[in-house]
């Protein structure tokens, strides 16, 4: 008996023809919103365009993380990197001016794997800035992992067969406490003449939305807004009604549509839009969040810095984006400072080592010579 069901690309067919013009028509209503939002946001001063250097003199270093896994035995191997170099930059005339490095390779249970490897890749971040400030390398120093974990990095406390994860958190959260509480007084804000450490990354657009959307013509949801920015009840009046085209349109399109080339966010402080944050002694410092565009061909990115007003002036902030912005000399969705995009060209070689590092492991427990070692001598201490 012939069956008259459809195939598969007959009822792609159809749902097309049927939700084509449905998808379309919210896009271009998503696109109106943006279009209708994103001035109300610069007048209001939640956006605002930043100067960039020129010509650029600054010494600045960047450290990059990577990591990878391979399968081995049944199981997994993982290696973590992390490499930092050190740039000079004289009249726009780039020159390095050092470099570091860290890793580690081990194996590793799938569970929680992702979480595990970004504890690792900020442990080593905090571990090459810490040599980067006691060597005085560089004025600014950019981290492309956050400054602080997430509460969701924690690991559960009451669940077995976490033992690697748990240890991975208790070394990342021991080793970014000790660097806030070893060199604070000499890092900027708190020493003027200090380095500045700025962490980068790519995620949590929803930030600036929430703290945007929700409760602003409050008393409590202005305090998300960094003071020192100028923003005042008055001028966030402009945004009354626009909740529910903010909430239409998504985080990740919302702040690709009101952020233009060279523009900023408003600084918030992110210890306050998300307080669970860990490690608390750092937290308590202050927390500072916003989003910038470096140019229009590059993906908006979340900048984080540690400290509060009245230190974190608008003129500061605006100074050390603007020296990002200088410094992000290519496009695309990977962008980043050049001194990070330098140091991320050493990681290349983390995954063909760690390849041929699994091929040796596999080799050595088939031929078990590694155990006829240990058992070689053992009867001669007895």
């Amino acid at each position: 008996m012939t069956s008259t069901n459809p195939t598969l690309a007959q009822t792609l067919a159809i749902q097309s023809q049927i939700h084509l013009p449905g998808t379309a028509g919210r896009l271009l209503k998503q696109i109106r919103d943006l279009e209708r939002v994103a001035p109300l946001f610069v007048k209001a001063g939640l956006v605002r365009s930043v100067e960039r250097p020129s010509p650029i003199n600054a010494r600045v270093s960047g450290i990059a993380t990577r990591a990878a896994t391979t399968k081995t035995i049944g199981g997994f191997l993982y290696g973590a990197a992390a490499a930092r170099c050190d740039l000079l930059v004289e009249h726009n005339a780039v020159s390095t001016a050092g470099q570091d490095s860290a890793c580690e390779i081990d194996d590793i249970n799938f569970e929680n794997q992702s979480k595990r490897l970004a504890l690792a890749a900020m442990r080593q971040a905090y571990e090459l800035a810490d040599r980067a400030v006691v060597e005085e390398r560089a004025r600014m120093i950019f981290l492309d992992t956050p400054l602080v974990m997430d509460r969701s990095m924690v690991p559960p406390s009451d669940r077995a067969g976490d033992e690697g994860y748990r240890a991975a958190y208790e070394a990342t959260l021991a080793t970014v406490q000790a660097f806030w509480a070893k060199h604070r007084e000499r890092l900027f804000p708190w020493s003027p003449s200090g380095p500045v450490i700025v962490g980068l990354a790519s995620q949590r657009f929803g930030a600036i939305v929430q703290s945007a959307h929700q409760d602003l013509r409050l008393p409590e949801g202005r305090s998300q807004l960094l003071p020192t920015e100028g923003i005042t009840r008055e001028h966030l009046a402009a945004l009354d009604g626009m909740r529910e085209a903010v909430l239409g349109v998504g985080e990740r399109r919302f702040v690709h549509g009101i952020l233009g080339s060279f523009t900023r966010t408003a600084a918030f402080r992110m210890n306050v839009h998300a307080p669970r944050m860990e490690p608390g002694a750092v937290v308590d410092l202050g927390v500072i969040g916003l989003h910038f565009r470096a140019g229009q061909t590059t993906e908006p990115r979340l900048m984080q810095l540690v400290g509060d007003a009245p230190a974190w002036t608008a003129e500061v902030i605006d100074d050390v984006v603007g020296l990002t912005m200088a410094l992000t000399a290519v496009g695309g969705t990977a962008s980043a400072p050049l001194p990070v995009q330098l140091a991320e060209r050493e990681l290349n070689a983390l995954a063909p080592f760690l390849e041929h590092y699994s091929r040796s492991v596999a080799r050595e427990l088939k031929q078990r010579e590694i155990e006829s070692v240990w058992l070689s001598d053992f009867d001669l201490g007895t």
